[in-house]
Order: C-alpha cells, then sequence, then structure tokens
C-alpha cells in the first residue's frame, strides 16, 4: 500500500557541501548511495570496517569522500568513530545507517548480542544517539534508517529471544531487526520533536537488490550471471535500490517518521513513494519498550 505522493525528482542541488555519513558504504547500495551524494556536491563519510574495500570504494565514489573505520558491532569503536567524526568536522547534515548482514553464521559479540541483532539494529539505534549531539546545530538535518520488506513478515514480537538466547533462527531475526528499524525510527522522530529538535528521523527500503549482502544465501544466487538477471527483470541494481535513501534524504514533501519504499504492490523494485510500515510499529507500548531494552543494553539514551 502506497500513499500518492511522488517523491521525485528530489533536490539534487540542495545536496551541495553538505556531510553525509553513510554507514557500510564500501559496498552495495550503500556505495551507490555515497556516489550519488558526491556527484551531487557532497562530502561523504565511508563508514565500515574494511579499510581496502573501502579504499577501493573511493576510487567509484569520487574525491570527495573518506574513510573512517567503524565497527558496529563494538560500542566502544562507535565512540571512537564518533568523536573522530566531531573532531575532524564539527558537525554533520546526514546520517544514512545503512550497514547490515543478512543470515550470517550464528555468532556472538565480544559483548554478548548476537551478530545479526548486533549489526542490524543495536548498532543503528547506538550510532544514532551517538550523532544526534553533531546534528542538532544543523538545519534540516536527517536521521535515514535502512529497513526492509521483510519487516512486513512479522506478526508478534516474542521479547524472550530477540537476542536469539532461546534458538537461531536466520531469516526471523532478519525481519525483526528491520521492524526495530522502523519502530525506532518513529520512536526517535516523536522524542526528537518533543524536544524541539529540528532533526527528523526517517526510514526505507530499497526493494530487492542482490548486493554482497547475499553471501550466506546459497551459492546459485550469488553466481555473476544469476544476479545480472534476477536484478535485471525482477529486481532492481544497486544504483536504483539506493533511490529510497537519496529521495529520504533530499526529498522536501517527506515528514519524520516516514517510511520511503517504492510505488509497486510487492515493492521488490520500482521508484520512491511513501508506503505504510507493519503496524506494529504504531504501537506506543511496544516502542517504548524496544527502547527500554535499547537503553538497558547500551546505556545510551536520548539526552
Amino acid at each position: 500500500m502506497t500513499v500518492p505522493i511522488n517523491l521525485l525528482p528530489y533536490d539534487i542541488e540542495s545536496a551541495k557541501n553538505k556531510l553525509v555519513v553513510v554507514t557500510g558504504s564500501n559496498s552495495g547500495i550503500g556505495k551507490e548511495i555515497a556516489k550519488s551524494f558526491v556527484d551531487y556536491g557532497a562530502k561523504v563519510i565511508i563508514a565500515c570496517r574494511n579499510e581496502q574495500s573501502a579504499l577501493e570504494a573511493k576510487e567509484y565514489i569520487g574525491l570527495n569522500s573518506e574513510f573512517i573505520y567503524l565497527d558496529l558491532t563494538d560500542v566502544d569503536a562507535i565512540y571512537k568513530f564518533v568523536d573522530e567524526v566531531h573532531t575532524r568536522y564539527g558537525n554533520i547534515d546526514i546520517l544514512i545507517n545503512n550497514a547490515g548482514v543478512l543470515r550470517p553464521p550464528f555468532t556472538r559479540t565480544k559483548s554478548g548480542l548476537e551478530l545479526t541483532f548486533a549489526v542490524n539494529y543495536i548498532g543503528y539505534y547506538s550510532l544514532s544517539l551517538l550523532m544526534i549531539p553533531l546534528m542538532k546545530n544543523v538545519l534540516g538535518s536527517r536521521v535515514i534508517n535502512m529497513s526492509s520488506i521483510s519487516q512486513y513478515s512479522v506478526k508478534y514480537i516474542n521479547w524472550d529471544n530477540i537476542n536469539s538466547d532461546k534458538n537461531y533462527n536466520k531469516n526471523q531475526i532478519y525481519a525483526l531487526t528491520n521492524l526495530f528499524r522502523m519502530m525506532f525510527t518513529i520512536e526517535l522522530n516523536k522524542r526528537l520533536s518533543n524536544s524541539n529538535s529540528s532533526i527528523v528521523s526517517l526510514a526505507c527500503h530499497p526493494g530487492v537488490s542482490i548486493t554482497n549482502i547475499v553471501r550466506n544465501l546459497p551459492k546459485f544466487i550469488s553466481n555473476p550471471i544469476m544476479v545480472k538477471l534476477l536484478n535485471r527483470f525482477l529486481f532492481q541494481p544497486p544504483d536504483k535500490a539506493s533511490k529510497p535513501a537519496l529521495a529520504a534524504s533530499l526529498n522536501s514533501n517527506i515528514h519524520g517518521g516516514d517510511f520511503v519504499g517504492l510505488d509497486t504492490r510487492k515493492q521488490y523494485k520500482g521508484n520512491p513513494a511513501i508506503v505504510v510500515p507493519n503496524e506494529l510499529v504504531f504501537d506506543k507500548e511496544l516502542r517504548q519498550k524496544l527502547w527500554d531494552i535499547s537503553v538497558e543494553i547500551t546505556g545510551i539514551d536520548l539526552n
């Protein structure tokens, strides 16, 4: 279901001279988002763990980009990243939380979190809240959280297993963390608004695009010929899949808490449009519970 608001074209000129942080921009959709911003005249911070792939991506993204190390599984690394951005630049205009993992082997981080939960949600929460002080004095600043159509598959939340303490279901935790991103987006925007902040929080999803995030799926899906065929005829290539994030960042018809998806029924591919997320995100008690758990895990809250 989509709301008939045309999000194309977005205001490319408004990107000029902005400082944009894009997590996971060393590959896939994130790399395309970063390249577009540099092409539009912005400065981009490539935020990821792999320095080699980041430097290779920089050649594609453009000279007005810079790599700064970020490991979303490590809260100390997140603090260090934020400190380094603050030291070098002072403020930022846009934070695009794009990095993620899909169906990895069961892994615990050093803090005891299951890897998908750690990267796909807790990392988003921690980085966003720590970056807020760098955005509060910037007019028109935005936090953009990348989600997925997988969120629609979640019918209820088993709070006892959000960290896979009872069992690990790769597909369920991936969908759940994408739902959590949307819940966090709405709750963060509400809290920012209540504090009279000009920062807005939005979410988007790219549809379906076969990128290196599928490395843990069956090998035939990542076959280069299969990738090309799927992205051309059934899904969409990374450059097209980057458009919802760009629209969420640069379109003036969007409001805090909105969810930018695609203007097609299944939303596998299409053009950016404001869409309705999973109905669970509108439950205030669920959002409050998620927020409380996030504060408990991270020790970070919105000040």
